[in-house]
């Protein structure tokens, strides 16, 4: 009896505590089912997030397998004196679509024991930049020369036509690499025609390969050509100019966005003219000067070009200057 009567008086101590406990794992267990809902919310959307990201890489690699279009010209780019002063030296080319149109104007002295000559030249020089790194140009100059010994002349000189392509763009070690194909027409007056010649005479094609390394602000270059002189007969005498290899090297600096400064130094060197297959002594010719130049952005689309060359062998000029005014449109 008093067993049953202690097991009564637990049960009603406990009881409303064993109801409390209940009713609390009740609560817990609706506060869970909540937070599993919240989180299969969060995985449903990681999940649509996830899909959608794997749907625009595959759309990414969808549009990169397309043909890759020409890049727009950078018009920042293109105002940089370091970058125009490398097209008008033939080290670069002209975006696709730019148009480059260039008068200018170049004088140069020679002289030797008991003779010397003055050449001036005013010339338009025209490039078109086309798609796949190619560019296509010419020139047409006028020339006035006058010597100590055989008078003056004045009249169109060799005009040219040239193509350039842009063969490799600098990749980490490997610099760009351009090469370039020029033909001069002897349009000019050559030595059958007056006493003082504004032409060669000849026929030419010259070949030539550039490689440009950019280290900034300083951008080398080292080149190497070949020009091919076709031989013509004169009153029944056959002359071959022989050819011309020519070794170029040096340096621009870019002293601000619209300054720069190059220097180089360039060695020609001509084989023997023949005549009937003979060689004529002392035809064959060595040339070396040292080259020193300036460009300046004047406007977004005009640019000043100044050049200026010393020879330091006989063969060469003794003094060259230049001054062009590429105009981009």
């Amino acid at each position: 009896m008093r067993a049953v009567a202690l097991l009564i008086f637990m049960f009603v101590l406990t009881g409303p505590a064993a109801a409390q406990t209940v009713e609390e794992l009740q609560t817990q267990l609706a506060a869970q089912k909540r937070i599993n809902e919240l989180l299969k919310q969060r995985i449903r959307t990681l999940e649509e997030q996830a899909f959608a990201g794997k749907s625009d890489r595959a759309a990414a690699r969808v549009s990169s397998a397309k043909p890759i279009e020409e890049p727009e010209a950078d018009d920042t780019e293109e105002g940089r004196a370091l970058e125009r002063a490398l097209v008008r030296r033939g080290r670069a080319v002209l975006p696709p679509n730019k148009v480059e149109v260039a008068p200018g104007f170049s004088w140069s002295h020679a002289g030797s024991a008991g003779a010397s000559s003055d050449s001036y030249s005013a010339a338009v020089d025209a490039r078109i930049g086309l798609p796949g790194g190619w560019m296509i140009g010419g020139r047409a100059p006028v020339v006035h020369r006058s010597t100590d010994a055989f008078g003056e002349n004045t009249g169109i000189g060799d005009p040219s036509l040239a193509v350039w392509k842009e063969l490799m763009v600098q990749d980490g070690t490997w610099p760009s690499l351009v090469a370039s194909l020029q033909y001069v027409a002897p349009l000019g007056d050559d030595f059958t025609q007056a006493s003082v010649p504004l032409g060669s005479g000849y026929h030419r094609v010259s070949a030539r390969l550039t490689a440009v390394k950019s280290l900034d602000p300083v951008v080398f270059y080292g080149s190497a050509s070949y020009t091919h002189g076709f031989d013509r007969n004169f009153g029944g005498v056959n002359l071959d100019p022989g050819g011309i290899f020519g070794l170029g090297a040096g340096a621009t600096l870019a002293v601000s966005p619209d300054v720069s400064l190059s220097a180089g130094l360039k060695f020609s060197f001509a084989d023997h003219t023949k005549s009937n297959g003979i060689k004529l002594a002392g035809s064959d010719t060595t040339a070396g000067v040292v080259s020193l130049g300036a460009g300046v952005v004047l406007t977004k689309d005009l640019f000043l070009n100044l050049s200026s060359a010393i020879g330091i062998t006989d063969d060469s000029p003794d003094v060259t200057v230049g001054m062009s005014l590429p105009f981009r449109f």
